[in-house]
């Protein structure tokens, strides 16, 4: 074999390792939402430490959420201490961590009033680096 299809042939299978690694983690992460969720999507995160200036390190994306159903998010922490938001427009709705009791939620539910998009945010406690594994379920009521 000549060294450039030595080169792709390492590469793909390094990729393909990389992905089966991170679909058990997934996976794990999925089986640790709780009895009665289904499995929609993961959130995978990997962020740096924030400046100390600037804005905090954040991992956006936006979802749409049915009216009248329990949706339930869980985070697999893998480094750092994460916490997930879950914003209608500008306006904070829940989050899995409260800084003014100190207090940690995981999983947490939501039962969504109205259809729309909403968007899911996480960062990690003091702007510090981190990576994490968020995961969005459909729980049954």
């Amino acid at each position: 074999m000549k060294l450039p299809t030595i080169f792709v042939v390492l590469t793909i299978a390094a990729t393909l390792l990389f992905q089966s690694d991170r679909q058990k983690m997934v996976q794990a992460c999925a089986a640790e939402a709780g009895e009665g969720a289904i499995y929609l999507r993961e959130f995978v995160v990997d962020l740096p430490k924030s400046e100390r200036d600037g804005q905090p390190a954040m991992y956006r994306q936006a979802v749409v959420l049915r009216g009248n159903n329990i949706y339930r998010f869980n985070l697999c922490n893998q480094k750092g201490e994460a916490v997930l938001r879950i914003y209608d427009s500008s306006n904070m709705i829940l989050s899995t961590y409260d800084a003014n009791t100190n207090k940690e939620f995981n999983p947490i539910n939501f039962l969504c009033r109205k259809t729309g998009q909403y968007n899911i945010v996480i960062t990690f406690k003091n702007g510090k680096a981190g990576e994490t594994i968020g995961i969005m379920s459909h729980v049954s009521k």
